[in-house]
């Protein structure tokens, strides 16, 4: 609807001026009406009058029975979309008008010709819409063969009469064109961002059990936008073994030409996951592509980790949580029902302003929403199992119990989780702070009173124990990169869990840091801004030594220069955090401070960018494995991936610059794909 905020001043006017006219001339007969300015009579068949727009060219009825009010508001609507020039119109209509010799029904060839030549350019293209229609089903996921359903099939008639018909073969082969163009759009746009490119691989499965490698690729762009395109999605043949995704990944790198842009790369916390680590680091590390020895090159998912902590909570009353469904299925079923509960609520001076809702057997959102709501209604419950003989879903006291300590303790898992799938890209920083809370959370369960979370706890702490080792050193590096956060904020959370040996995980993070700084540091071609330094300068002496302190100068120059010599690094450390809980842009932090720290600008760019979880913010609740429809499971692998690729690409781009339209090249769409399209 934007052409109608764009609308020219000028064409409400000619609106106006025409619905004034239509007005004026009720009186006249009706094949005086203005409509015949804008529309040219056709030759009758089988008595069916039609007539055409002069300028859209689209076919009305033109029945005297039918009156012309429907195509006076389609020249409206035609006049409101500018696409033509209704003042030479309405000069030709008024001249014709004027000659008392012209046929008022009937309009001649050229006549005609000199009407539609101010309209060509509002034609519809047909690659156009082919293009549009194969955009749709992608970004839709719409089966090929919607194009020739019925339905579909009426719509482009009367929409676009002089448009061919499609088939699925026709649709797919536009698909595949664009595909194979966009890559060759996508393989540019990674060779030329500024920074390294983080990977993030995830497995998916059909309904038939299938498994495919998803290889995600996240950068940040020259504007300082983090973004994530899916390079691959490939069916994996059995065994489903460490080798196998690890060589899927290599090819991946060297298909894309990345090899030597990979910085980290983000896995599903498998027991594969060492095989592939090992493979491919060792494969980098050979060509010396990953910086500081490959310290930052693995992390794990943390949102598989808490999806599966979450799932082991809830399995431990999976009884108890059947009888509340079922007990706010017996309240929701009946109105009466549902009025008086919440009129017995309001009676016991219960907070009535969330309502009772139902889980979904994917999202663990929605069951932890169920839990927390029932809760509040414990007392309503109570009251509804002593009253109503029908109800037979009550739970006893002791269950109110387990459900209340289950929520207390997911509460944090799901405060963590909104709060991440909140964000689109979540940048690394974000992670240290939630990943200590919920280490935390575990710590303090197990310390505490026994009850029947407790095993399950110890079990699952031990976990998250292994997560930490293995994945804080990173996720405390991307903190220190935080203005709110720096080395003030980790030693406190160190301190937290290791009390006087928190000092020596501190300093392991500071020098980790500056390691990979120095390493950035010899790489940038950027001159001057390798550092600010202040060099002491030597006096020479002419005096003769004979004291036997010579040296003494040369050494307080050099304590001198060591005192005042600060890199980038250690300038940034320096200057006073912001507020803890202020709200900041981190990108657009690093971005303005790019001027003053240009390496450690590219170092934070890279660390920032390493996904910490494989799965999307709007998939952050789902339970389970990734699956993809069976309608895609059901096509080619390469037209799988080609479909799933795409559509991603299709919203990065409406995402990131306002719009559902590609950056597309402006060439022949007919130039074939490549003979590769029989694979497809």
């Amino acid at each position: 609807m934007d052409f109608l905020k764009n609308m020219s001043v000028e064409s409400n006017a000619q609106v106006l001026m025409i619905n004034e006219e239509y007005e004026n001339s009720s009186k006249r007969p009706k094949t005086t009406s203005k409509v015949w300015d804008f529309f040219e009579k056709l030759p009758a068949h089988s008595g069916n009058s039609k007539a055409i727009c002069k300028i859209c060219r689209r076919v009305y009825t033109a029945k005297t029975t039918s009156g012309t009010s429907h195509l006076r508001r389609h020249v409206e609507a035609c006049l409101k979309k500018g696409n033509h020039d209704a003042n030479q119109l309405k000069i030709g209509a008024c001249s014709k008008r004027a000659n008392n010799d012209v046929d008022h029904h009937t309009i001649s060839h050229d006549t005609l010709t000199e009407v539609t030549t101010s309209i060509k350019s509002s034609e519809l293209d047909v690659d156009e819409v082919h293009r549009a229609i194969a955009t749709m089903i992608v970004v839709d996921g719409q089966p090929f063969k919607m194009v020739e359903d019925t339905g579909f099939r009426h719509l482009m008639a009367v929409a676009y009469p002089e448009c061919q018909m499609l088939s699925r073969q026709n649709i797919k082969k536009d698909i595949i064109s664009i595909y194979m163009k966009e890559k060759e759009n996508i393989r540019e746009l990674l060779a030329t961002c500024p920074g390294r490119i983080c990977l993030a691989c995830s497995t998916w499965k059909s309904n038939t059990d299938d498994h495919y490698n998803c290889v995600t690729a996240h950068f940040i762009d020259h504007e300082w936008r983090l973004q994530k395109r899916v390079l691959r999605f490939k069916l994996i043949a059995p065994p489903y073994d460490g080798l196998s995704i690890g060589d899927e990944i290599a090819l991946c790198m060297v298909q894309w030409n990345i090899e030597h842009k990979v910085f980290s790369i983000t896995l599903d916390n498998l027991s594969s996951d060492h095989c592939v680590v090992a493979m491919l680091k060792s494969r980098l590390d050979t060509k010396k592509y990953l910086p500081c020895k490959g310290a930052f090159f693995h992390v794990g998912c943390f949102a598989h980790l808490l999806n599966l902590f979450v799932e082991a909570g809830f399995s431990l009353i999976t009884d108890v949580i059947g009888k509340l469904r079922l007990g706010i299925k017996y309240v929701k079923q009946s109105p009466h029902r549902k009025r008086n509960f919440y009129i017995v609520a309001k009676s016991l001076n219960l907070d009535t302003q969330k309502k009772l809702c139902l889980d979904s057997p994917t999202r663990w959102n929605f069951t932890y929403d169920m839990l927390e709501v029932a809760m509040s209604y414990k007392n309503a419950f109570l009251y509804l199992g002593e009253q109503d003989i029908n109800f037979k879903h009550k739970l006893l006291e002791d269950e109110w119990e387990k459900v209340s300590l289950l929520c207390k303790f997911l509460k944090v898992f799901f405060e963590v989780t909104r709060i991440l799938s909140g964000t689109r890209y979540p940048t690394s920083n974000l992670y240290f702070k939630w990943v200590w809370k919920v280490y935390s959370r575990l710590l303090d369960m197990v310390r505490g009173p026994e009850n029947f979370l407790t095993s399950m706890v110890k079990e699952m702490q031990s976990k998250f124990r292994q997560y930490w080792s293995d994945y804080s050193l990173i996720l405390s590096c991307a903190a220190v990169l935080d203005p709110r956060y720096k080395v003030k904020f980790v030693e406190y959370c160190y301190t937290k869990l290791y009390g006087n040996d928190a000092q020596q995980y501190v300093g392991t993070v500071i020098n980790t840091l500056y390691c990979l700084f120095d390493e950035y540091m010899q790489n940038s071609s950027l001159s001057g801004g390798a550092g600010f330094s202040v060099v002491a300068t030597n006096v020479s002496n002419d005096r003769e030594d004979i004291d036997g302190f010579e040296d003494y100068e040369t050494f307080q120059s050099a304590r001198f220069r060591t005192q005042v010599e600060k890199s980038q690094l250690d300038l940034y450390l320096e200057e006073p955090s912001h507020d803890l809980n202020s709200e900041i842009d981190i990108l657009e932090f690093w971005s303005l401070c790019s001027v003053r720290y240009p390496a450690l600008s590219r170092m934070a760019c890279d660390v920032l960018t390493i996904p910490v979880s494989t799965i999307s913010s709007e998939n952050a609740f789902v339970m389970g494995s990734q699956v993809i429809s069976p309608y895609c499971s059901s096509l080619k692998s390469k037209t799988t991936q080609a479909l799933i690729c795409l559509q991603d690409w299709m919203r990065a781009y409406d995402r990131t610059r306002s719009s559902g339209q590609l950056e597309s090249k402006n060439e022949d769409d007919s130039s074939s794909s490549s003979n590769d399209d029989n694979d497809y």
